[in-house]
């Protein structure tokens, strides 16, 4: 099982070392493998492991977070503190947030668990500072090390020249959906400016109550709703909220850093609206919803123009809505020989689902998958009506797999040339193209050989650039559909 958690509660800097080694002797002792990033702010982070292994993880936490805030005080007042911090639930983002979600059952199950535990100390949960063109070349060379590792001898070969090919930056190329892009300098408000602690996140909605509010917003003749998807660009390709009569902000980002910039661009979009926010598990949001305030009270914020109506964001993200509205994409065919692992009842691809099916509690507004940050790739909880939403780069062909059949662990998923992003390329397209770390060839290898030769594939727009490259906000759309 995976569990994917975030906590905005604050642990001293002399005490984010030694918080450090209590996640990793926990989970050394738990038998669990992932990511986890701590800050003074918070905690962030993604896990595998069995369920109740991630069950007790998750209540050492609680306790571990306790000691930490009893620490910076006593008496029965930090008694008090604590209790509020760890039981208020009205205070959601403030308490920890665990969400456990099902794995695939498409792919072997061994092919999903993490393998290895990496734990860092940060300076934010998530961050909505650029960093410098110095620390950005750095981090940049940094990643393509790591990231190279397990494509090594492709990429060496791949340093041989190759054509480069250009693709339509059209995403939805049907009539029945209309969209335009944004334009603008960026903002002059970052978030270094903003003083965090002056602004609460915005209203958290339940599932259920952002239906209740989308709906009724929508159902207006002039609709007062705009909704905001704060995830990057790979990550909304493949899935979203779509909510007739009411405009969807799609930032199309590679970095979420980028998000102020869009905010702003979109001034004229949110003014006098009720704005939704929605993210995969809601950390983003958090952030994302204190900076759009901020902006709305900043000389930024255009006179004559109103401020938001009212900000909200979804309370657990997409994939709390999901548990509720969704449903699960279950692989009929899963492959016989998965039938031979020894697991945990809640780990077995093949276990069928014992629990009676529960009525519909409403109509689903996001279709397609939601993309999530470890080995599946996506939840297989998806959207409604199992609608595919992603579209092959070159051909425009319906195509929401970026792994094109295989496991995510494989590394056969298709990627920018420049900047590894990754790219949605159908199955007849693929062969045509070389992805970042593939090697190509610049001529042919007998004068009977046909085959054309593989062009680079780039991520998006008509002119050979990538999202990563000049404005990014320029390629932030605003669809209604």
């Amino acid at each position: 099982m995976v569990a994917l958690y975030y906590w905005y509660v604050h642990i001293p800097k002399d005490s984010l070392q030694e918080h450090c080694n209590f996640h990793r002797s926990l989970c050394t002792e738990l038998n669990l493998h992932g990511r986890i990033r701590i800050s003074e702010d918070g905690l962030n982070g993604v896990l595998t492991g069995q369920k109740c292994d991630l069950e007790c993880y998750e209540a050492e936490l609680k306790k571990g977070v306790m000691l930490i805030l009893q620490e910076q005080g006593d008496g029965a007042s930090c008694s008090q503190q604590t209790s509020l911090v760890l039981e208020d639930q009205t205070a959601y983002g403030k308490v920890l947030d665990v969400k456990y979600c099902h794995l695939r059952e498409d792919i072997p199950v061994e092919k999903q668990m993490f393998t290895s535990l990496s734990i860092k100390i940060t300076r934010e949960v998530v961050s909505l500072n650029e960093i410098s063109a110095v620390d950005q070349h750095k981090h940049a060379h940094r990643s393509c090390i790591r990231k190279g590792r397990g494509r090594s001898k492709r990429l060496q070969q791949a340093k041989i020249g190759a054509r480069s090919v250009i693709m339509d930056d059209t995403l939805d190329p049907s009539t029945a959906t209309r969209e335009h892009t944004l334009q603008t300098e960026a903002p002059s408000l970052m978030m270094k400016d903003v003083h965090l602690d002056k602004y609460e996140p915005a209203r958290h909605l339940t599932p259920q109550e952002w239906n209740e509010k989308l709906l009724k917003d929508s159902a207006l003749v002039d609709s007062n709703a705009v909704l905001i998807d704060a995830r990057n660009v790979y990550e909304s390709n493949i899935g979203h909220f779509k909510v007739k009569g009411v405009d969807t902000i799609l930032t199309n980002t590679r970095k979420y850093s980028t998000i102020p910039s869009v905010l702003k661009a979109s001034i004229p979009n949110l003014a006098g609206k009720n704005v939704y926010m929605y993210c995969t598990g809601g950390v983003r949001c958090e952030r994302a919803s204190v900076y759009l305030q901020a902006l709305s009270d900043s000389s930024e914020w255009p006179d004559g123009l109103d401020k938001p109506k009212g900000i909200y964001q979804l309370q657990g993200g997409i994939q709390k809505y999901l548990e509720t509205y969704g449903k699960r994409l279950l692989d009929e065919e899963a492959p016989k020989d998965n039938e031979e692992i020894v697991v945990t009842d809640d780990h077995h691809p093949n276990k069928k689902e014992e629990e009676e099916e529960e009525v519909s509690p409403g109509p689903c507004l996001f279709a397609g998958k939601n993309f999530v940050f470890d080995n599946r790739r996506y939840d297989p909880v998806i959207g409604s009506h199992e609608e595919t939403i992603g579209r092959c780069v070159m051909c425009h062909a319906l195509h929401d797999d970026y792994d094109n059949g295989h496991a995510p662990c494989d590394n056969k998923e298709a990627r920018c040339c420049r900047c590894r992003v990754l790219v949605l390329v159908c199955d007849d397209c693929r062969c045509k193209v070389r992805s970042w770390g593939e090697a190509t060839m610049t001529t042919a290898t007998s004068i009977d050989d046909d085959l054309p030769l593989k062009a680079d594939l780039f991520c998006g727009g008509t002119k050979n650039i990538c999202v990563n490259e000049g404005n990014e906000i320029s390629h932030c759309q605003v669809k209604t559909y």
